[in-house]
């Protein structure tokens, strides 16, 4: 009976996660079908195929980058403060900060770097980090009292408490903020491409549509989509199923 109760939870967990995964395929199915239609009656016959797909490599290029770095200070700062005493007085900071518009500080960016790639990466960091950070901080708030004491009994203290404690349990919602910062990184990379008119997809469209949607537009936006869709089932997805099974297990 105890057995049978343990393995509930993941036997549920199981159950999700199928669906999910039926739902994803669904979709994505149903977008590469309506993109079958689309080659089969020729409505991309115009797309510059060369240039959209350089043009979103260097949009994909900049995105990494700006991830990455974000993802350093995101896990830094958010374990930093979290270990500290001031967590509670600098979590109502950092939201004051996040909820400042970002393209409202696009014209600091350009003034500082130009128009140039440091400044679209960098605008990209100040979009992306912080979904990372406050998934982080909302990690070490919320646990359980019993794990810290737990951590302070087996000598997890300075350096100790971070590496051995924090950062595992942080893991899980690193994952979480990297998901929800990348889908932020891609707005904020392609804006600020199209506000600079810089080398990627964001001028790509600029230049090959003047008047709503065009082929290179719609071209462009499936290409994206497949990018993300492989993303997900080869690095995020195998990451959550690893993580939601330890979790639930």
């Amino acid at each position: 009976m105890t057995r049978s109760i343990e393995h509930r939870p993941t036997k549920m967990w199981h159950r999700t996660s199928l669906l999910h995964h039926r739902r994803i395929w669904l979709i994505m199915t149903s977008i590469a079908l309506f993109a079958l239609l689309l080659i089969l009656f020729g409505y991309f016959n115009n797309v510059a195929w060369g240039t959209l797909v350089t043009a979103v490599l260097h949009t994909t290029y900049r995105l990494i980058i700006a991830y990455l770095i974000a993802l350093v200070l995101g896990i830094l700062i958010g374990l930093l403060v979290g270990s500290s005493s001031l967590i509670d007085a600098l979590f109502p900071v950092f939201d004051i900060l996040q909820n400042i518009p970002s393209f409202a500080l696009i014209p600091f960016f350009i003034y500082f770097f130009g128009y140039t790639d440091q400044m679209i990466i960098l605008f990209a960091v100040s979009s992306i980090v912080w979904p990372i950070l406050f998934s982080i901080l909302s990690a070490i708030k919320s646990a359980h009292s019993d794990l810290n004491d737990a951590a302070a009994i087996f000598g997890a203290r300075g350096l100790k408490r971070i590496f051995f404690y924090l950062a595992p349990l942080s893991f899980p919602a690193i994952l979480t903020g990297s998901i929800v910062g990348i889908a932020i990184g891609w707005e904020a990379v392609i804006g600020a491409e199209i506000i600079v008119n810089a080398a990627g997809f964001g001028s790509f469209i600029r230049n090959a549509s003047t008047t709503g949607i065009d082929q290179a537009s719609v071209a462009g936006m499936l290409v994206i989509l497949l990018i993300v869709f492989v993303i997900n089932r080869l690095i995020w997805t195998p990451l959550l199923l690893e993580s939601s099974r330890r979790y639930a297990e």
